[in-house]
């Protein structure tokens, strides 16, 4: 295509990219981002050279990557400089691009501006790279058997070991702050006070409740294999301490927590900061326009660390299966079976409070949130699933649409009931197998920083690995320990995703009828 800067060569230059990419079946993400850039730089040019301009879009492959080049004639003109903005507008076109993904390659040469937009290269499914890692480390033991034991301890020492402690380093270097951003713009971006007030109060207080009860309820299962004895339940040492663990969370100062690595201190600040800002609003938005930047360095890193589970899942368990480690294997295996049935047990236990509220058989129920409920389970992404979670919620369990549109992601913040199962399995596993001392303190501790953690942990990719960290330093356990952990839960992710995004459906359901009956469709709740 080659035509002058018009307006109307503009549009149909835009619609000719959305059609070549999407006769692609290029990502959706990817296909917007390039419609804006390629109609924000043309746009920039039209206002540097005018109407009468020349320009010509080339669509093909470069190195069997899709790509669409724009050329426009006329003197070096940099559309992603700061010189180039020249207005509000610009800037923020610029940064809503930058979030969205990389910015276009920009050149100059023969008196021709060259822009090269370029959808990001598709990733294998979480699933299938876990799968090839697996695959990989029973291979590299089997390899590994032909091999002088001296190379194969050296191999083992000298590379899976500073593989893991370099990951596990690396996730506890940005807990702490990843946790404090993530509690700070989540209760920054409720909005205004007049909107929590009127729905953010209620579910608030339930999504609380429920994920306290379950929380200790699974605590209470585990009470029998803990060794715990009466004599630590009666103790008033024990009610002491609990009393000074409770006051240790108001810090000293701002700095000491992120110093010292204390999670509830962090936490406390946040959660104080968070409410402060929202409550005196637009004043602070200096402040909150820092913590969301900040926030999306975060979930940046978050990205990397997703992207090197693969790699930490393969060097754990080759670790593992070349040191024949028959305590780490059944360890992972009571961690892993136990947070799967304990997953299923938070599904019955809001499937029974949902039909009993609702007055709807389980199995209408669960035909209901099916298709929510595949999309979860098989990407591990709530972000994937909110589309379809908003219209189950509106269209299929009669929930408000503006309790659907306020509930959803504030529910995917805040109530994470799976998380907190997960996280309590793991520590309990880990401090049962490795004969910790239990006692009355320590599970009310485990609990609460369970059940803190589980909404403080970021609902992205590396968000509960990096969260991990955090627990077992606050409950004294190994963090040598977090290598079969991590990896069985890169596997559990699944499982937990769409046991959040269940629960949450069932609650908002409920929340909804308790709010005003009316927004309740019953005939459509008891169709088949």
């Amino acid at each position: 295509m080659k035509a002058q800067l018009t307006s109307h060569s503009i549009n149909q230059a835009v619609k000719d990219a959305e059609e070549y990419l999407d006769q692609k079946k290029t990502d959706s993400k990817d296909l917007i981002r390039i419609k804006l850039g390629i109609e924000e730089t043309l746009l920039y040019y039209q206002r540097e050279f005018g109407e009468y301009a020349w320009f010509s879009m080339d669509k093909g492959t470069l190195l069997g990557r899709r790509k669409i080049r724009l050329s426009i004639k006329g003197p070096m003109q940099n559309p992603q400089t700061a010189s180039g903005f020249n207005s509000d507008e610009d800037k923020f076109m610029h940064m809503s691009l930058l979030r969205m993904g990389k910015l276009p390659k920009w050149s100059y040469g023969r008196g021709t501006n060259v822009i090269i937009f370029q959808p990001k290269r598709k990733r294998l499914p979480d699933w299938q790279s876990l799968l090839i890692a697996i695959v990989a480390a029973v291979l590299c033991r089997v390899l590994m058997a032909f091999l002088p034991e001296s190379v194969r301890s050296a191999l083992l020492s000298s590379v899976a070991a500073p593989l893991l402690d370099c990951f596990l380093g690396f996730l506890n270097a940005v807990a702490g702050p990843m946790i404090f951003l993530s509690v700070v713009w989540g209760i920054y971006s409720i909005g205004d006070t007049s909107t929590f007030s009127i729905m953010g109060k209620k579910l608030g207080a339930r999504f609380t409740l429920y994920v306290c009860l379950i929380t200790i309820l699974m605590a209470l299962l585990c009470l029998p294999f803990s060794g715990i004895d009466s004599d630590s339940i009666q103790g008033g040492s024990q009610l002491s301490a609990l009393f000074q663990m409770i006051l240790n969370i108001i810090p000293r100062n701002l700095f000491t927590p992120f110093s010292e690595g204390n999670t509830l201190q962090i936490l406390f600040e946040a959660i104080i900061i968070g409410i402060t800002m929202l409550v005196i609003g637009k004043e602070t938005h200096v402040v909150a326009n820092l913590s969301e930047e900040l926030g999306y360095i975060v979930n940046g890193i978050m990205g990397v660390i997703s992207r090197l589970v693969p790699l930490f899942v393969f060097a754990s368990l080759t670790n593992i299966l070349a040191e024949s480690d028959t305590g780490s294997i059944i360890e992972g295996g009571v961690f892993f079976f136990s947070t799967f049935f304990g997953c299923i047990g938070v599904m019955l236990i809001h499937t029974a409070c949902a039909c009993v509220r609702l007055k709807i058989s389980p199995v209408t129920l669960w035909k209901k949130t099916f298709s929510t409920f595949v999309i979860s389970i098989t990407t591990a992404s709530s972000a994937a699933a909110f589309s379809d979670n908003i219209k189950t919620c509106t269209d299929d369990l009669g929930v408000s649409r503006m309790l659907a549109n306020f509930g959803v992601p504030f529910g995917q913040i805040l109530y994470k009931p799976g998380v907190s199962v997960l996280f309590l399995f793991a520590a309990m596993g880990v401090a049962i197998n490795d004969n910790a001392q239990i006692n009355m303190v320590w599970i009310i501790t485990a609990v609460l920083v369970c059940i803190i953690l589980s909404a403080a942990a970021p609902p992205v990719p590396g968000g509960m690995s990096a969260s991990f960290t955090i627990l077992f330093s606050q409950l004294g356990l190994p963090l040598e320990k977090l290598a079969v952990i991590i990896s069985l839960t890169a596997i559990l992710d699944f499982v937990v995703t769409a046991t959040n995004i269940f629960s949450e459906q069932c609650i908002l359901a409920i929340v909804n009828k308790e709010i005003d009956h009316s927004l309740i469709e019953d005939s459509s709740l008891r169709s088949k």
